[in-house]
């Protein structure tokens, strides 16, 4: 839905972007500042558990939400299941940015 969409930008915004970058290319303040490695694009990257980042399923993205992979660290205390799933629904969004 659109509020969920909405929703989801604003907590992704909130949560992820600093990393991840405002369209999911990795480009965060926290990684152009050099401080940390940049993650893969959701569009055009690859996943470190293999195949493209824009071919992950809800529940990749939700587990990785929720307890972390590589570098990120785990959400869970963060952010609610609800909230998480908005997350993903954004993210899936992103993941169609060229």
């Amino acid at each position: 839905t659109v509020l969920a969409g909405t929703e989801g930008k604003r907590l992704y915004t909130n949560f992820c972007s600093h990393c991840h970058g405002a369209t999911g290319k990795g480009d965060g303040a926290i990684i152009a500042a050099g401080k940390f490695p940049p993650p893969p694009s959701y569009s055009t990257g690859t996943s470190s558990r293999g195949g493209a980042m824009k071919d992950l399923t809800d529940g990749k993205i939700y587990h990785t939400i929720t307890y972390g992979l590589n570098l990120m660290g785990p959400h869970a205390s963060q952010i609610s299941p609800e909230e998480r799933w908005k997350i993903v629904l954004y993210v899936h969004q992103l993941q169609n940015v060229q």
